[in-house]
């Protein structure tokens, strides 16, 4: 029976193993090919987010131009402020102009199917600030007491990036 056993030969030839060889390196190829497309995606942020985040930063930027300073001349702003968030625009805040900032587009957008915006509108109330008249240019409070009003402006902004509308 032992001999049996050992005459019978039972083993891979190098065919067999050439095609088991292929096919493990096959279903590899496939497997790694979707680990790494899901490792890029996943790393690199999808259109809305970066839509939003050229939002927030056109707004934290236009802070700059709040109407606390508007008596305030633009020569008292850094100089890439100056003439707008873009340049070419001396008055950033004006009512009812759309200014435009693509300059801000996210660097995924496509220059020629992308545009970004955005239009102010001052409404009739204000606010007061406390406090407000009591600070100098260098921003520190010279004295307690006093209040100073400015106009309440709303922003909306319009970003569309490669054909998408935030």
């Amino acid at each position: 029976m032992l001999k049996k056993i050992l005459s019978k030969k039972t083993g891979v030839t190098v065919l067999e193993g050439l095609i088991a060889l292929g096919l493990l390196a096959l279903v590899a190829a496939g497997t790694f090919g979707v680990l790494l497309s899901v490792s890029r995606k996943a790393g690199s942020p999808d259109i809305r987010e970066s839509m939003i985040l050229a939002v927030e930063r056109a707004h934290e930027q236009l802070q700059m131009y709040t109407p606390v300073l508007e008596s305030m001349s633009n020569s008292s702003l850094p100089s890439e402020f100056q003439n707008g968030l873009c340049g070419g625009d001396s008055t950033p805040l004006s009512t009812g102009t759309t200014h435009y900032i693509n300059c801000l587009l996210p660097p995924i957008c496509d220059k020629s199917k992308s545009s970004f915006s955005y239009v102010t509108g001052a409404d009739k109330s204000s606010i007061t600030i406390p406090f407000g008249s009591k600070y100098g240019t260098s921003g520190m409070a010279t004295g307690w007491g006093g209040a100073s009003s400015a106009t309440v402006r709303s922003v909306r902004f319009s970003i569309t990036c490669n054909g998408f509308t935030l």
